[in-house]
């Protein structure tokens, strides 16, 4: 046994002096050493993403390589090179493996990954291409609307409620988006295992150790209820009306029921969980800068009143074209603000073939069978891009041009949305449902924030890891209804 102690402490060593001295030391891009064979630098990269992709920038400028779990990686981290990632046919830059993860750390089921892949850009892209579109939410606002006021009027009837600040903001989300794209026949009460299980995803993607059994029964009652939901004899309009095509594009290219249930799922995961995140740190940036929660709230109560008269006639007549309006100019940007603070989900491609983008003049090579992996978060906090990077400057993003569908972030390297060929087929969706959540609440109830023994609820605890956007500890609020509103 000693002697395999000494021959394993020996490869160790060997391994980690030709990492730091085999290098050339002006080679470009630069290597991040590390001393473990194979796993590279996937121990601190697990540990903490955002954290050692920043450290590494810091060390090794904007580009940099590194061996992550057996895979040769590219690091790119100025704007130029994501867009470079991001306006790259798929032929080129797959996505196979990325689509492959996600699917099986929602679903349980790795799938075979041409397949996996095959569904969701010949299947599921196509529908949420046409039915996502801004062209389509036209009819789906004012639905998606009514039914959050329904499930959040009863709390205006109370004196106050002390509510968990994002379930208080995220459940009647859930219950409306599902409602008007599922349909009735969608179960209602599945926000709690979707949670659940949203709780537990980074510690799947990444595949460290974690207690899963509370999560995965969670997930075996969503796949029984999808399954329900899936196979119905017929398709109708109680299937809604993204749910009604999606179940005819299965069924007309027979997919295999687990295999639709499972992709369902990792669509409603992905559909909901960032715009969730999305919402709760919006209203805490608010409630820590009480001079844009006053703002935005003044131009929400003018917009109403100007606008729409009341709120019943808001929820009632709402479409895209007036919540793209200047008239919550202020809203849009602290949502666009919240982004790019929050957004920390990173882009990763393989090269199909050899391939070389441009990094502000510098030619980056990344080999066939190589990854190219873009931080998004180093753009997002540059200070060359943005000045005072690290604030939440509410009104950054309210002075551009307004273009009607379009966001104002010209002038911004601004990623959240993705970017090229690659947008968020649900970006509509998404602004949409966050800007009728923002107008809702804000306009009905004042908030005060509890703190939790002698812990202030700011800054939020967040956790070291994270998948898209940081998770924070659950905080409290008191809920006041706005009698004068």
């Amino acid at each position: 046994m000693s002697l395999l102690v000494v021959g394993v402490a020996a490869i160790v060593v060997a391994f980690a002096l030709t990492s730091f001295f085999s290098k050339d030391a002006a080679s470009f891009p630069p290597r991040v050493p590390s001393i473990l064979p194979w796993f590279g630098t996937a121990l601190s990269f697990i540990s903490s993403p955002d954290e050692f992709l920043a450290r590494c920038q810091k060390q090794y400028g904007n580009v940099f390589r590194m061996l992550l779990g057996g895979r040769e990686v590219v690091v790119v981290c100025s704007a130029a090179a994501i867009s470079s990632i991001y306006t790259t046919d798929h032929n080129t830059l797959g996505a196979q493996e990325m689509h492959q993860a996600l699917y099986y750390a929602v679903s349980g089921s790795k799938g075979s990954i041409t397949e996996v892949h095959g569904v969701v850009t010949h299947l599921i892209l196509p529908v949420l291409d046409q039915r996502l579109s801004r062209r389509a939410m036209r009819d789906l606002t004012a639905p998606i609307a009514l039914a959050l006021y329904s499930k959040v009027k009863p709390y205006t009837q109370m004196k106050s409620a002390r509510v968990p600040l994002k379930k208080f903001l995220t459940e009647p989300l859930c219950y409306a988006t599902n409602l008007v794209m599922f349909g009735s026949r969608y179960p209602e009460n599945i926000y709690e295992d979707l949670h659940t299980l949203d709780e537990t995803m980074t510690e799947r993607f990444y595949g460290v150790p974690f207690w899963f059994w509370p999560s995965e029964k969670a997930r075996r009652r969503m796949l029984g209820q999808i399954s329900d939901y899936l196979s119905t004899k017929d398709i109708s309009e109680e299937d809604g009306w993204l749910g009604a095509a999606l179940k005819k594009s299965f069924r007309d290219n027979n997919t295999a029921l687990h295999e639709a249930c499972n992709h369902f799922l990792a669509l409603q995961w992905g559909m909901q969980t960032n715009t969730f995140g999305i919402a709760l740190w919006l209203f805490l940036f608010l409630l820590h800068h009480p001079d844009a929660f006053l703002a935005i709230r003044n131009e929400i109560d003018k917009a109403i009143k100007e606008d729409f008269g009341d709120l019943e006639s808001f929820v009632t007549n709402v479409k895209p074209q007036m919540l793209e309006k200047p008239c919550f100019a202020l809203l849009t940007s602290a949502l666009l603000e919240t982004m790019r603070l929050t957004a920390i989900f990173i882009p990763f491609r393989v090269a199909k073939s050899d391939f070389q983008l441009n990094d502000q003049g510098r030619t980056v090579t990344v080999r066939k069978g190589e990854y190219i992996l873009g931080s998004v978060q180093a753009v997002h906090m540059n200070e060359n891009s943005y000045t005072d990077h690290q604030k939440f400057v509410f009104d950054r993003f309210a002075h551009g041009e307004h273009r009607e569908g379009r966001l104002p972030t010209e002038g911004h390297p601004w990623f959240s949305f993705a970017a090229g060929k690659h947008l968020c087929k649900g970006r509509y969706l998404a602004m949409y449902e966050l800007k009728m959540v923002a107008i809702l609440y804000l306009h009905l109830f004042d908030f005060t924030p509890v703190t939790n023994g002698s812990s202030p609820w700011w800054p939020p605890r967040t956790t070291s890891r994270n998948l898209g956007i940081p998770r924070v500890k659950e905080i409290f609020v008191d809920v006041h209804p706005r009698h004068e509103a």
